[in-house]
């Protein structure tokens, strides 16, 4: 019988850099949620990812869809995903791959842009 204590769904994520709120505070601290079946369903059949399918259209749709708070700020939009810095997505995304495919699966860190 496996003992392990199941993943969570849901993970607080500490943003590096953070996103401006409306008030020119920076807001640090975020929530993201394990990817689901209607999420790649969702990307599959968007237009953006239809017109220009690669991997980074296909990262800032999952991660519009599997961030649930940055701040206060409980409605993530692509345009929030967009103005994030590099640092804050890259940190956001390996906390998603953890939550939905375990510790193994997240992708190794590089220090390059594309990595």
């Amino acid at each position: 019988m496996d003992t392990t204590k199941p993943a969570s769904h849901r993970e607080p994520v500490a943003l590096p850099v953070g996103l401006e709120d409306t008030t020119g505070q920076l807001m640090r601290d975020a929530e993201v949620r394990a990817v689901t079946g209607g999420d790649e369903l969702f990307i599959g059949l968007s237009p953006e990812y239809n017109k220009h399918g690669n991997d980074l259209v296909y990262k800032t749709l999952l991660l519009s869809r599997c961030v649930t708070r940055i701040g206060e700020k409980s409605v993530i939009t692509l345009t929030d995903i967009r103005k994030l810095h590099a640092k804050d997505v890259r940190v956001l995304e390996q906390a998603i791959y953890r939550l939905t495919y375990g510790e193994d699966a997240v992708p190794e860190q590089n220090d390059g842009p594309s990595g």
